[in-house]
């Protein structure tokens, strides 16, 4: 695996990253949708397509009726994901696909429990807290995937200056961070997206990011046997 191939890994997934944290973090804007239906998300996409996933083939099939919906109409499809983002991650009803880690490690729907705390801490291990620290928890799936954001941006950071150790360590942590957090609810909680609002934004979003997530373990467990031979 040559260093451009490498390099173009690392890019496609920082930008995936950014882009589902865009979704799930705040109200969609036409900025976030003319960059999620972009030709720059395809590309990334591209990258691990090649990988043999029924789940992600799936999804793929949802995120272009998705991207189909958006380039029929931009403007309609934007109010229809601003309506959606109210039912499916604020409420006031009770949400059916609440995005707290906690909730599918439990089945309670309390925040702050123990499983935040661990989250918390693993921010804590890289320096790291949320902007609105104590104020909402630590484990929103916007908030674990702005954590994989930062850590893949350190990552390339590492890989452009040549600090192998640095680079090696952090594509551990995330990985460790993707099995023991992400990897744990995010399939559960992209198939009641689906429940709750089939054929929306969320449901193609969330299916292709619980997807992408179990083949960028792989991906980095393929980094660092690439690295270590380096």
């Amino acid at each position: 695996m040559d260093d451009i191939i490498v390099k173009t890994a690392l890019v496609a997934r920082t930008y995936l990253y950014r882009v589902f944290q865009a979704v799930f973090g705040d109200d969609p804007t036409e900025e976030v949708l003319a960059a999620l239906f972009s030709d720059t998300t395809d590309q990334a996409v591209e990258c691990f397509e090649a990988v043999d996933s029924i789940d992600f083939a799936k999804a793929l099939a949802l995120f272009a009726a998705c991207r189909k919906g958006y380039a029929e109409d931009p403007a309609g499809y934007l109010e229809e994901a601003k309506q959606d983002y109210m039912h499916v991650l604020v409420g006031p009803e009770d949400l059916k696909a609440p995005p707290w880690e906690c909730v599918y490690l439990t089945n309670e729907r309390v925040l702050f429990q123990e499983a935040t705390l661990k989250v918390r801490e693993a921010y804590r291990s890289e320096n790291m807290l949320p902007s609105q620290y104590p104020r909402v928890s630590d484990d929103h799936l916007a908030i674990e995937l702005d954590f994989m954001v930062k850590l893949s941006e350190k990552t390339q950071k590492a890989f452009d200056e040549g600090d192998a150790n640095e680079y090696r360590r952090l594509l551990s942590v995330q990985r460790s961070f993707l099995i023991d957090h992400p990897l744990a609810w995010v399939a559960n909680y992209a198939s009641d997206l689906s429940d709750a609002a089939p054929g929306s934004l969320y449901e193609g979003v969330g299916a292709l990011c619980s997807a992408f997530l179990p083949i960028d373990v792989d991906v980095i467990g393929e980094l660092l046997e690439e690295g270590e031979r380096g």
